[in-house]
């Protein structure tokens, strides 16, 4: 429990003076609202409708702002900064809450009595340090001054709990290697362990990350952060704290997760933090859409495959065909098939002449009104052209008919012509159907041509060919097939049924590779960007990208962009941090601690599986005990989390534990929470209290960069607990030492 604070006094005046003041504004918002009802009656009788209208949108306004202040209500604010600007005199008390809270007349500051921490001005609680700050507005106006005081509040039910005043929180900004938190209340946070779904951190933002939320709409921003760094939460409050400022469409939003398990945990967090509007999906969704179609997607046992290491030869030929599938050479190769089927196309146009050589259309008329747009979809080109043959073709024969009727001509020729028009028309666009972008996608595999921008590569480009093909013949299509049919469906037919986003978030992003990047680029109405992801995490190293790299300079290197870094490490104490950082891959920048726990990991050998399940059901229920309130016990392969979970409910039961025991499996796994079994791909992004990792023996978790990258996820889903099993001999990459 903190101490009283000196002025605990003085702000628990200020707290109960603020609160009768928010039910002062509610009631004249109240007001405000009948006076609003009253105008739009008025003007509505008098039809001004301009005037109804205006009236009708500061009501529904004011209703918001009513709603925002009464939820506000139990806890106003959580923060103060006390700011004077250079070349004035005095300085400024600037209270930051969850919402603005503003007397109807706002006359000066003194009449915001609660700033929203999106505000500009609350930059200078989140990133003030050395006693400096500053903060921009319309990205035009800055202010700088100095910083007399930051003053953290812990209200609960309208009543003040704690203050902690944090002047300068420089360990942090130094970035030293050990540098664990001062923060009281955040350190109070972080040891209430994992919740069900995630929070928001508004009352805990860090500089770092708040510079992150802050950067500009219109520009790439790339995040690369180390497991537990909060980059997840970092671009969702970004999200809100765009729409605040930028007054978006929510709706002309989207948030692409890894999987389903992940929407579900951010699931409360989006309506928290202003935004449950925007769009939520994961990347196979957001295809299909784009697609207009939805396939079965073959049961991606790749990974498990690589994994277990046996069968080479066919590791090595679907790496190679998702590594191709994933690159920007594979749009280069479906180009190379459009346009040589554009070309057959043109070469096969002949002049059309009918009746009798009265009317013409010369191949070169067909070509340019085939070729007018070049940008234009191919089956946009057919229909125009078709439009245009259609049209000469009936625009000669009405002319024919009009002149019969005022007996220019004699009747039997224009019946003549119409029929030899009928006729011409009925036959000559036979071949001519348009073609869906799945037809097309198999057409392009086929076309061994259209492969040569790899031909200098080390591919084995007809094993790569012949293994699509037999897969799209059963009708199913395998996940890095997305990206080129979204692609296809653009070239064939075009995206207008698709409204392009204002703001993209890609979290996990590491596990995208280019070409889906690049359908991103093409869906995105202003390049607008936030790519969260840690490149040691990418277990899916043979379908995504190796480095930032490709995102930055082969996708969007023609646009503005912005990479930052969070080092910090908040889910996880230092004692596991310590632990997962001798794991992580050579070359990647180790996470830094910000607190502790006093509780070290344990490891533990045990002789079988059914052995196994017993002690591992023990040290769950010395978790729950020890008011664990979430655990997640991960295996590397989901057969194995499968065979575990079967193992472990009689055990769990001869250890007294009533809980349920959740297994998170299969392409529509969901998470429930509180305990779990599940396979490390599906746990990348979640966190838990207590981790127990299934079986890091040797003969599971090799020497290689791969199994380094699962144990790191693995070992990083931890907070405060972590026990490692294994069987045989422990894996080398635990027993060295780093």
């Amino acid at each position: 429990m903190l101490d009283k604070h000196p002025d605990f006094k003085t702000e628990e005046t200020h707290l109960a003076a603020t609160i009768g003041d928010m039910r002062q504004i509610i009631k004249d918002l109240h007001s405000d609202i009948d006076h609003r009802s009253h105008r739009i009656y008025e003007s509505s009788s008098v039809k001004d409708q301009i005037s109804a209208y205006v009236h009708a949108m500061l009501r529904s306004d004011n209703a918001l702002k009513i709603h925002d202040i009464e939820n506000a209500l139990p806890n106003p604010y959580f923060g103060r900064v006390d700011f004077r600007e250079d070349d004035t005199d005095e300085f400024e008390s600037f209270y930051i809450g969850r919402c603005k809270v503003a007397r109807l007349d706002i006359q000066d500051l003194k009449d915001i009595l609660v700033f929203d921490w999106r505000d500009p001005v609350s930059t200078v609680f989140y990133e003030s340090h050395g006693g400096r700050a500053s903060y921009e507005v319309l990205g035009r106006y800055q202010y700088k001054g100095d910083v007399r005081l930051k003053r953290q509040y812990k209200i609960e039910d309208s009543t003040l709990k704690a203050i902690v005043d944090n002047y300068v929180m420089d360990k942090i900004l130094e970035q030293q290697n050990d540098a664990l938190l001062a923060d009281p209340l955040l350190l109070d946070r972080l040891r209430q362990g994992a919740a069900d779904k995630l929070r928001d951190i508004v009352t805990s933002i860090q500089a770092e990350q708040n510079q992150i939320i802050r950067e500009p709409l219109n520009q790439v921003t790339v995040i690369q952060g180390v497991a537990g760094s909060g980059k997840s939460t970092v671009g969702l409050h970004r999200l809100s704290y765009l729409l605040y400022n930028e007054k978006l469409n929510p709706k002309k939003l989207v948030v692409i997760a890894p999987n389903r398990i992940f929407l579900d945990y951010i699931s409360e967090l989006l309506p928290e933090i202003d935004a449950a509007d925007v769009q939520q999906m994961v990347w196979d969704d957001l295809a299909s859409l784009v697609i207009g179609n939805t396939y079965s997607i073959v049961q991606d046992q790749r990974l498990d495959l690589i994994m277990e290491g046996q069968n080479k030869s066919r590791i090595r030929l679907l790496e190679d065909t998702a590594r191709l599938k994933g690159s920007l050479d594979f749009v280069r190769i479906l180009d190379a098939y459009m346009e040589r089927k554009i070309q057959k196309f043109c070469h096969k146009l002949k002049e059309i002449s009918l009746f009798d050589g009265r009317l013409t259309i010369s191949a070169q008329e067909q070509l340019d009104t085939f070729m007018e747009d070049v940008k234009a979809p191919y089956n946009s080109r057919l229909q125009a052209l078709s439009r245009y043959i259609r049209f000469r073709v009936n625009n000669f024969v009405e002319v024919l008919e009009a002149r019969a009727e005022r007996g220019d001509l004699p009747e039997a020729d224009p019946k003549q012509c119409r029929k030899e028009a009928d006729a011409f028309l009925k036959k000559h666009f036979n071949g001519w159907s348009a073609i869906d972008a799945f037809t097309a996608y198999q057409e392009a595999l086929n076309d061994k041509a259209a492969f040569k921008p790899v031909k200098d590569k080390n591919y084995d480009v007809d094993a790569l060919r012949n293994h699509s093909l037999e897969v799209l013949q059963t009708g199913q299509i395998e996940r890095e097939d997305l990206a080129p049919l979204a692609y296809m469906a653009f070239l064939t037919a075009g995206w207008l049924h698709i409204t392009k986003f204002d703001h993209i978030v890609v979290d996990e992003a590491q596990d995208l590779n280019a070409f889906e990047f690049f359908i991103l680029k093409n869906l995105s109405a202003n390049g607008s960007f936030t790519i969260m992801g840690d490149l040691s995490q990418g277990i899916h190293y043979f379908r995504s990208i190796g480095s930032w790299d490709v995102v930055l300079k082969e996708v969007f290197g023609d646009a503005r962009a912005q990479y930052r870094e969070i080092l910090h490490s908040y889910r996880s104490a230092k004692e596991i941090i310590d632990v997962f950082n001798r794991v992580m891959p050579q070359g990647h920048t180790r996470a830094i601690p910000v607190y502790e726990i006093g509780r070290k990991p344990t490891a533990e050998k045990v002789l079988s599986p059914e052995l196994g399940a017993g002690r591992a059901a023990k040290m769950l229920k010395t978790y729950l005990e020890g008011g664990a309130r979430s655990v997640g016990i991960i295996t590397k392969l989901e057969k194995d989390a499968i065979e575990l979970h079967k193992l472990l409910l009689p055990a769990a039961e001869a250890e007294s534990i009533e809980a349920p025991i959740h297994l998170v499996s299969g392409q529509e796994a969901s998470y429930q929470g509180h305990i779990s079994v599940l396979p490390v791909h599906l746990a990348k992004g979640l966190e838990f209290d207590g981790v127990i990792i299934w079986n890091a023996s040797e003969d599971e978790f090799k020497d290689n960069p791969l199994d380094a990258r699962l144990l790191y996820v693995i070992l990083s889903r931890a907070m405060h607990s972590l026990h490692i099993m294994y069987q045989g001999s422990l894996t080398p990459l635990l027993r060295k030492k780093k």
